[in-house]
């Protein structure tokens, strides 16, 4: 049967050259071994970073793109299939579904007045991105104003500073969901592996989860769910840690 692996990249993924090579020749031997049995490896990069950036920092960092099945990309606001340079359709019309609307997001979020909206190659059609402070009466504020619309929405607020809003089945986790649908696995087949809070919406789910020796105070909520390790080592050795404690592969 088939696997999949999802990877943050900044802080997870990267961060220790010396892991991140191990990891890499791991995950590709792991991959021939079981394409003698039939089965296939997905190996998913589930990032923040734009479709570009992305591009850029896997090939700086010494992988082939060809090493992942897709790249989710802007928080979960776009989806690329290997080989494609355009995001792909069906998840956005998986998106599109919801009846998120982008512009209704920013006129309910502008009239706070306590948010400052990110440069416009940051915004995308079902991502609203903001400048923010973290602050628990400001967050309320946010979800107050957003339940008020017609359709739901994934808020991920992020190192601090950063709010994003997504569509209901959006973010970095609606992302993992779609994949997992359309390559016909179940839960139980995934792992994915995230250090902070734009890697929530996919460390929550049904599936597995690492949270790598480095993972920020915003994620300690999910020591309490038995899917869920935490691993002792940082950055991509804390993946491998995870990996061999969950016998992944």
């Amino acid at each position: 049967m088939d696997w999949c692996l999802v990877t943050d990249i900044d802080g997870t993924l990267i961060g220790e050259s010396e892991s991140t090579e191990e990891l890499r020749r791991v995950v590709l031997d792991a991959r021939v071994g079981l394409a003698r049995t039939g089965a296939r490896l997905r190996w998913v990069v589930a990032t923040g970073r734009t479709y570009a950036s992305t591009c850029e920092v896997l090939l700086e960092s010494g992988f082939r793109l060809d090493d992942f099945d897709a790249l989710i990309t802007s928080v979960g606001a776009e989806l690329y299939l290997t080989g494609d340079t355009r995001p792909d359709d069906a998840y956005h019309t998986r998106l599109a579904a919801t009846g998120f609307d982008a512009a209704r997001v920013r006129a309910s979020l502008e009239r706070l007045g306590e948010l400052e909206l990110q440069p416009e190659h940051e915004q995308f059609p079902y991502k609203v991105c903001y400048f923010a402070k973290e602050d628990p009466v400001l967050r309320e504020r946010v979800l107050r104003a957003l339940g008020a619309l017609p359709f739901k929405t994934t808020t991920v607020f992020a190192m601090g500073d950063y709010l994003d809003v997504a569509p209901e089945h959006g973010a970095k986790g609606g992302g993992v969901a779609h994949l997992l649908d359309f390559w016909g696995l179940e839960p139980a087949r995934a792992v994915a592996a995230g250090d902070s809070a734009n890697d929530l919406s996919m460390l929550e789910r049904e599936w597995r989860a690492i949270v790598v020796g480095n993972g920020h105070q915003a994620l300690r909520a999910l020591r309490a769910r038995p899917n869920v390790f935490f691993a002792q080592r940082k950055h991509a050795g804390g993946i491998l840690e995870g990996l061999r404690a969950l016998a992944f592969l």
